[in-house]
């Protein structure tokens, strides 16, 4: 049984990738291919990164939960810009302060244009039936890669790499580097601060070898920075994709020269996010009411 143009939950669990890691190249490589062929290029990444990053967010938070594909596929370009909109506004419920950090990923929906939007629900119907939703309900698969490192990646040309130094480290070598660290004892409240961060792929790791060792990530503390404002807000998402918990602060800055004005500045704006939020319940007015989302 076929509905709105896709498979039953069940049966595209069936036919993802067996290896979580292939299955997060093949969503990138769906997503990249579709943008560039469709929107002249791999410009508007905030648009292209920040779809990505709330339909993986709308996610089940269980392999057997509920199906929202069907719900997602026959949406219009308008329905889907409202339907993100609703996801960001329960991700900044959830966790307002992380959800300003993540601002560089949504912004663009205070007042999106007509060729912002154009497209945008074909985008997504690419996303879905490459079976994004089912890659992020399984925690083990979704941090088995950086979903959303590989699209940036991807996006970004090789100048511009060049021009800004960046280089995001491969999966493989961080999770050699997660198993080293996280091999010796560690004990729950221990602080994991990563500098320069990227899209987060190295707590990505460290989170998965912690699970190894029977440990929680959520019971310790993660602190990830990057100079980068649309890497750093992927590091806003990836923290809830990879289930690292509440104690989890995320800046963007020179964390090497002026660590103090970091602090400070993550403390005012977790300080104006959580007051954002008595004054203004929602951070985008909806024109419908779209099933919640649980996180």
């Amino acid at each position: 049984m076929t509905l709105y143009g896709i498979p039953p939950a069940g049966f595209r669990r069936f036919m993802v990738p067996e290896r979580g890691r292939d299955h997060a190249h093949a969503i990138a490589d769906a997503a990249h291919a579709w943008w560039v062929a469709n929107r002249g290029g791999s410009g508007d990444r905030a648009i292209a990164v920040g779809t990505l990053a709330v339909l993986a967010l709308a996610a089940p938070s269980r392999p057997d939960g509920p199906d929202y594909g069907p719900l997602l596929i026959p949406l219009s370009d308008e329905g889907l810009v409202d339907t993100l909109r609703a996801g960001w506004n329960t991700f900044r419920t959830y966790d307002p302060d992380l959800a300003e950090a993540a601002r560089p990923l949504h912004d663009w929906l205070g007042a999106p244009t007509a060729n912002d939007i154009h497209g945008l629900s074909d985008y997504a119907r690419v996303l879905v039936r490459a079976g994004l939703l089912e890659y992020c309900s399984d925690v083990a698969r979704a941090e088995s890669d950086d979903i959303l490192g590989l699209l940036i990646k991807r996006m970004r040309t090789y100048a511009e790499r060049q021009s800004t130094g960046e280089f995001f480290t491969p999966a493989m070598a961080a999770d050699n580097v997660g198993e080293t660290i996280f091999a010796t004892d560690r004990k729950p409240g221990d602080l994991f601060l990563e500098p320069a961060a990227g899209t987060g792929t190295m707590a990505r790791a460290a989170a998965a070898a912690l699970r190894v060792y029977g440990a929680d990530p959520a019971t310790f503390h993660w602190w990830l920075n990057d100079l980068d404002p649309l890497n750093a807000a992927c590091c806003a998402v990836n923290a809830q994709l990879w289930r690292l918990g509440r104690n989890v602060t995320v800046s963007c800055g020179d964390a090497l020269n002026h660590p103090r004005l970091l602090e400070e500045s993550v403390q005012r704006r977790a300080e104006k996010a959580v007051a954002g939020l008595k004054d203004a319940p929602v951070l985008y007015p909806t024109r419908t009411r779209p099933p919640f989302w649980p996180f």
